[in-house]
């Protein structure tokens, strides 16, 4: 995204022996790091290489800096698929800790229902016996 000229500041590097000037609208610092970055890769290339030729060297920098971006697209995306795989299970795992809740709470009331029946059921006992006490009662009453 450009920012404007006005922005953007002057950052003197040498690479491979040659100085540049380059305008970035970052930090200059991190310009001066890659750039250092990218002499040290071309001195060893050049080294390796046993040559002095810039278009050479800048090739096979070029080569090597593409095969570590492809390697990184690569774990890039793998790591985009483990996440993706482990928001699917998180969303599962959270389905099913619903379904356990739900389940709980239904077992929670069935257990509770045959307390309260047991309970009307007991209270209904009462009111026989209260019955049958009042009718023996009378019984012996017109005796």
């Amino acid at each position: 995204m450009d920012t404007g000229d006005a922005a953007k500041r002057a950052v003197r590097v040498t690479i491979f022996r040659q100085n540049y000037a380059i305008r970035t609208a970052g930090d200059p610092t991190d310009t001066e790091t890659l750039a250092a970055g990218v002499d040290e890769l071309m001195n060893r290339i050049a080294d390796r290489a046993n040559t002095d030729d810039p278009s050479r060297v800048a090739v096979l920098a070029a080569l090597h800096l593409a095969d570590k971006v492809r390697a990184l697209e690569r774990l890039s995306k793998e790591l985009e698929e483990r996440a993706s795989t482990l928001a699917d299970r998180v969303r599962k795992a959270e389905q099913r800790n619903d379904e356990l809740a739900r389940r709980t709470s239904e077992i929670e009331r069935d257990a509770a229902a045959p307390e309260a029946r047991l309970k009307d059921t007991y209270r209904r006992l009462q009111v026989l016996e209260e019955r049958l006490a009042c009718m023996l009662e009378d019984n012996e009453h017109r005796k």
